[in-house]
Parts: structure tokens; sequence; C-alpha cells
């Protein structure tokens, strides 16, 4: 079983927190004790305290044996309620926090009327951006069904941002007509936002295979709300339609990508519409680990008269067809069974289980051992291995720390680690800045990037592999060895899938106007008719009526950039990003008055104190006539309107301020005046 020998996790897991190990494991007890206790069983602040932290022993020892016992039980008091009211304020801090995790803008906002017989899609958000946060809806009468749930790295835009998610505002006040989600694969990019929309929607039930559960469970876990959702495990090979709700019907069906368990779904409705969605997939006709899709099957769906055919458009300019997995395979086996000094590190994403597996038969063949690296690593593949996607001998995978590797030759030891490409505290980045926990990088260490390059960010990956370069290591890219495969569909594979559905209308999805431009083009180079190829951007409603005919709504979905900031959620335009923004553009100016509580007369000189205004040769005469300003503004609103409020004091300051430095020295920055009265 796989908790023989992941029964702990790596040192690395807990890296971030070695500082503060009991704090962190101190909320963490609060939180649960406070949602899943009953009332009886929940313990006080202070016995948690001493059962966890061991208050009173620390404060025995640290006092001298003279003190009476009085003056030490009175010690011990005060030391509990200092920490209780600790603990509440840490309570409170989480409880605010899980509350903004799922609090969405409120639109007043409501969809038109569906007419009767009519089928409707609205692509909540997935074009004109790259690793879409997207999320799809389908409508029939009063039911909705909700398809994926993606996040979107952070653009340049996105100021302090992590990600951003997909916009659900407008269907909060639709969540009782949510019953189901249907969620495509087990990449973390494509689950991640479920922590934030699942309690704004009332948990609506998963539907989707047995790997792709378990991960989204193990993700929930980690933010305390599995045990509120509802998952329900699908067969591929099954050919049965099953009831969603009163009005859909969904068959789902083997389908390949970068990590195993992948479907699509054929989704009906009660009248001729039949839909056919693909999410990211290729044919790969010798995958690692999956079966080769069902491609037999997938041409039966063109007897059913397919209304829609949604299909990924990722690599839509890319000819022929993607390589497969096998040719992977061939290339990396023989760089391990070549290499015969120093370590051999490979990067790859965790989700990429079809890889690990690969490196792990040739370590077994050439009597080499695996270290995994990364919390998602580690714990992708013991779920993988509970599951049997992943089969390993006994003593094969082995935990990363110093202790296992010190008695391993060098050349024996095959490290896979993880590298996310967009987060500075990825395993790989921590190795080339020598920060990582268990791993330094040595003369010779040769590094192989078994993974893509997500577009946009490959000067983040040259920055790391320019690290890795001054270290003296070998770096083996897919530019320089077949290393690496995709897991989306060339030309010629969007063409099969063409051919085999043949849809009334298709629509490409993912990614920006040009990529599904290029995708519409090789369709209409086959048989589909331009007037047939849909494009649409986010937030389009479009009704497919009984009579086969598609209506396109002049009316859009509301829908803004929800932007995850220190797990909260944000607008792209709230207050807390254009204060960034401006901050960022134009700088900051803190102007401090010192003045009588009674007369607000100005009783010290103006402090001020400015980031990013002025040049350390002009500050002095700069900050000179700010303070002349600043005062002067300040004593005239005063003597104007005696009674005026410190609120709108300030409001004034602000703007006469701003409005002078830019007259006066052409710059606006983001002036901060404040008031303290004596």
């Amino acid at each position: 079983m796989t908790k023989d020998f992941f029964d702990e996790l790596d040192n690395e897991l807990s890296w971030k927190n070695d500082a503060t190990p009991q704090v962190s494991q101190l909320n963490n007890d609060i939180v649960e004790e406070k949602i899943d206790s009953p009332k009886e069983d929940v313990k006080t602040p202070k016995d948690t305290l001493e059962k966890k932290w061991g208050f009173k022993k620390f404060v025995k020892n640290n006092f001298t044996k003279k003190q009476n016992n009085k003056n030490l039980e009175n010690t011990d008091n005060n030391l509990d309620l200092e920490n209780l009211n600790d603990e509440n304020d840490n309570n409170q801090f989480l409880s605010l926090k899980q509350t903004m995790m799922s609090n969405f803008p409120q639109v007043k906002f409501y969809l038109p009327t569906l007419r009767e017989g009519y089928t409707r899609f609205i692509p909540v958000w997935w074009n004109n951006e790259t690793w879409a946060k997207n999320m799809d809806m389908f409508q029939y009468k009063d039911d909705i069904l909700l398809v994926d749930c993606w996040i979107q790295f952070a653009e340049d835009y996105m100021l302090g941002a992590d990600c951003s998610i997909p916009d659900i505002s407008f269907l909060i006040p639709y969540k009782k007509n949510i019953k189901w989600l249907i969620i495509t694969h087990a990449h973390l990019d494509h689950i991640w936002a479920l922590k934030h929309v699942l309690p704004a929607l009332d948990y609506p039930v998963i539907y989707w295979t047995k790997l792709t559960i378990w991960i989204i469970k193990k993700w929930l876990e980690e933010n305390k709300i599995a045990h509120l959702q509802k998952f329900v495990e699908v067969n591929t090979d099954s050919k049965d339609l099953i009831s969603i709700w009163d009005y859909f019907k969904c068959e789902f069906f083997r389908v390949n990508h970068s990590v195993p368990d992948c479907m699509w779904a054929y989704i009906t409705t009660p009248t001729w519409f039949k839909a056919v969605h693909t999410w990211d997939f290729k044919i790969d006709f010798a995958p690692e680990i999956d079966k080769p899709a069902d491609l037999s099957r997938i041409w039966e769906y063109w007897t059913k008269w397919v209304t829609l055919f949604l299909s990924d458009s990722t690599w839509s300019t890319r000819k022929w067809f993607s390589t497969s997995e096998k040719h992977i395979w061939d290339t990396l086996e023989r760089i391990i069974a070549n290499h015969k000094k120093w370590r051999l590190i490979i990067t790859i994403f965790s989700s990429w289980i079809s890889r690990v597996q690969q490196i792990i038969n040739a370590c077994e063949s050439h009597d080499k051992y695996v270290f995994l690296s990364g919390r998602s690593m580690v714990e992708n593949v013991a779920i993988s291995k509970e599951l049997w996607y992943i089969k390993a001998k006994p003593g094969t995978i082995k935990k990363m720390s110093p202790k296992t590797t010190e008695w391993i030759p060098l050349e024996k030891q095959v490290i896979i680690t993880t590298w996310s490409q967009w987060e500075e505290f990825s395993a790989l980045s921590r190795m080339a800045e020598w920060r990582h926990p268990s791993i330094e990088i040595m003369k010779w260490d040769t590094i192989i990037f078994s993974s893509s390059v997500v577009p946009w960010n490959e000067r983040s990956v040259v920055w790391v592999i320019n690290k890795l370069i001054r270290l003296w290591a070998n770096v083996i890219t897919k530019d320089d060895r077949e290393v690496h495969t995709g897991g989306h569909a060339f030309q010629e594979e969007q063409k099969i899938m063409l051919n085999l559905v043949r849809p009334k209308y298709f629509l490409p999805i993912y990614w920006d106007l040009y990529f599904r431009h290029v995708h519409k083009e090789t369709a209409m180079s086959i048989w589909m008719k331009e007037e047939n190829v849909l494009l649409l951007d986010n937030w389009n409603i479009i009704d497919f009526g009984p009579d086969e005919k598609v209506f396109k709504s002049k009316i859009k979905v509301p829908i803004q950039d929800i932007l995850i900031d220190w797990h909260g959620i944000w607008t792209a335009t709230s207050h807390v990003i254009q204060a960034r923004e401006k901050m960022m553009n134009a700088w900051t100016l803190v102007l401090l008055f010192k003045v009588d509580q009674k007369t607000k007369a100005i009783l010290w000189p103006l402090k001020v104190e400015s980031r990013g205004l002025v040049y350390l040769e002009e500050v002095r005469i700069i900050h000179k006539l700010i303070i002349k300003k600043a005062k002067q503004v300040y004593e005239n609103t005063v003597k104007d309107i005696p009674e005026i409020e410190e609120k709108d004091l300030v409001k004034i300051l602000k703007w006469d301020l701003e409005n002078y430095l830019l007259q006066k020295i052409d710059r606006s920055p983001m002036v901060i005046p404040m008031i303290i009265e004596i």
C-alpha cells in the first residue's frame, strides 16, 4: 500500500512553516473544532493552548525558584488571558478568511427568459486568455449544468494577485438550479478554483472518474470543505445515459490527455439538442497508462446527429500529429540507461502520472532509485499508487531526504521534482537558489526539463536555467532531445475528430481568437460551412432552438475579472487593485499633521515621506514645496470651515495636493494625508 512508504511527507512539505509550526497547527485545530465538533466536545482555548504549547510548563521553567506559588499562579492566569485574546483574534481572522474565499461580488442581473424547447449555452470564460479560467454553462428550462472550473495564471495587470478564477456572480441567484458540476480532468489548474466556487454555489455534485475525484478530494481536504462535497464516479466504458436532474442526460467516454482518466461528455436535452464536449485531448495510440481513445465509439455519435461540437484549439497552429508518449519513453529510457555519473533530476508537472511511471520503469530496468521532490508530486504519486495507476517494485520509490540519499551512489539517484513555472516556491526554483531543504545542486548534475513552457512565461524559465548553469549543471530541454510531448491535439488529430463527430455546428474553444480562428480554418478545409462555425466571446448567450436554428442574444452576461489575493476574492476594478496600479505608476506620498484637538491648529512641523516620487538630488526642494502647500491648504480649509469633519478635510488635502504636484512637477502620486489630534 502507498502508506507503507509515504507514511510521512517529505521534509520539504513543511519547509515554509518551520519557523512557526505550532501557530499553524493551532489555527487549523481551532477551525476544525468550530466547524465539525459538537458543542460538548469543543475544548476551551485554555485547554488547547496548554495541550499544544505547554504554556504552564514554559512559564514555570522561566521563573526562579524564589518566586512564591501565588505569584506563579497569577502569572499563569495572566498569560492564559493574553493567549485567549490572541486565539480569539486568530479565530476571527480565519473566519474572515474563509468568508472571503467565496465572497463573489453581488450583481443585479437576470438571465433572459429561455424560450420553450430551447437549450442555452454560455461560455462563462475561456476565450482570449492563456490557460483561461474556463467554465461552461448549459441550461434547459430551470436546470443548469456547469462544466469545469479552471484558473488563469496572473497577468501583469493583476497586481499582486495569485491568479484569476471564473466569475460566477451571475449564477449565485440560480444556485438552487445548479445540481451538477462536471470536471474535465485532474490537472490542478482545472480544479484549483473549486475551493472558491463550491461554497458559493452550495456544493453541486461533482461527476468524473476515479483518479480525478481522489485528487479533488485531497485538494478540498486541504481547504477543509471536502466533508461538505458529494462526488459521483462515472464509468467511461458504460454507454448508459446518466440522468442529470430532470432534463439533462450525459454519457462519458474515454480520451487521451497528459493525465490519466480523462473523458469527453455527450450532453443531451429532451429536444433535438445534442452536444459533444472534448475539453483537452490528443490522439495517442501508445499511451503509457491509459487505454487509447475509443475512436469507434466516438464515431457512433455521428449517427446521433450531434448539434454542437466543442473542441480544444490549444495547438491548432501545429501541423500533423502530436508526439506519442511511446517516443518520450524511448528517449528517457536511453538517457537513464546511459547516465553513469552524478545525479539525474527530471522536472515534470506533478499530475503527469504516465511520465512518472515511465521513469519508474526505466529506473527499475537499470538498478536505479526514484526520489520524489515537491508536495504535489508526493501526494499525486501516493494517490496514483493507491489506485494502481502507478506500479513499482518495493524500494524503488524513496522519500527525498539527506538520510535516504546518503548511502545511495549519486549515479543511481533519479529525482523527480515539480516545477509549476509560475510559482517562486516550486521545488526546482528553490534548488536553483540553494533554498531547498533536501537537495543542493552539485557540479555536473543533469537536469531534464520534461515539461512544456506556459506561453508568455519563457522569461522565468530562462531565469531558472541560467541559475542552474551558473551552478555547473547540465540542462536538457525538449529543444535538445525529445524529452516531452504535450497533451493537446495537432491539426490532423483535430480533423479526425471533426470527421468522426460530423456536427451541425462547430465551436472552437480555449485560448486567443487567433488560435480559435486557425481551428475554424482547419474545420472549413475539410467540410464545415463557415456559417456553422461559431466564434464566441466570453459572456455571449447562445440559444439552440428545436428547429435547428441558433439565436445569439444581444444581452451579455456582466462578468468581471475575479482575482485571488491572499485567498480572498477581489475584482480587477476594486479599489485595492486601483490603488496598487496608482502606486506602481505614480508612486506614494504620505503627510503627517499633528494638530490641536480643540483649535485644530498645527502644533508640530509637518512630516513627509515619499516613495518613488523624487530623486535624491531634488528631495529637499520638492519636499519643501509640498510642506508649504500642504500647510497652506490645511490652514485655509480649517479657517473657511471650522467644523469640517476629518474625512472631508483629508479629501480636500488629497485633491489639492495631487493637482498641485501634477502642475508643479508633472507627477501624480497617491497622496495619503494623516491627521493626529493631540
